[in-house]
């Protein structure tokens, strides 16, 4: 993104040519700024080699989802519907984390099913009922 002539370009595409074909407001997402954002992360930590995790609840737009997939990340759920749209655009649910409070007993029996790579519990009901849920599906 940058500004050439006093006009806002995103990605060699002026906003204003954008704003003109399809309206206002929209959203406008640079690929190659995502690229190499997850590049210079995988750089800096390449001698851990993590397992990175994109906040689906930061954009959960189905496209960018699957550029992650492209790029290797997996995926910080906070819902059902999150990890659907994730799997949705074929995430390894071995690289899913669903994380946050206030999990249903429904949401944790689907991510058990999903076989996610895993729960993060808040606390120690949570725990609980993430071990219930496990053993009634014989997956403890």
């Amino acid at each position: 993104m940058n500004y050439k002539n006093n006009q806002f370009y995103i990605e060699n595409v002026s906003a204003k040519k954008i704003a003109k074909k399809y309206g206002t407001p929209i959203y406008c997402y640079s690929l190659n700024i995502l690229r190499n954002n997850v590049y210079n992360f995988k750089k800096y930590f390449k001698s851990i080699n993590p397992l990175i995790c994109y906040s689906v609840k930061s954009n959960s737009n189905i496209e960018i989802l699957k550029e992650i997939k492209k790029l290797g990340l997996g995926a910080d759920v906070v819902s059902q519907g999150e990890m659907m749209k994730v799997l949705k655009s074929k995430i390894n649910s071995k690289k899913i984390v669903f994380s946050g409070v206030g999990k249903t007993s429904k949401e944790i029996s689907y991510a058990i099913d999903k076989k996610i790579l895993l729960i993060n519990a808040e606390s120690k009901s949570e725990v609980e009922e993430i071990e219930r849920i496990a053993r009634s599906k014989k997956k403890l």
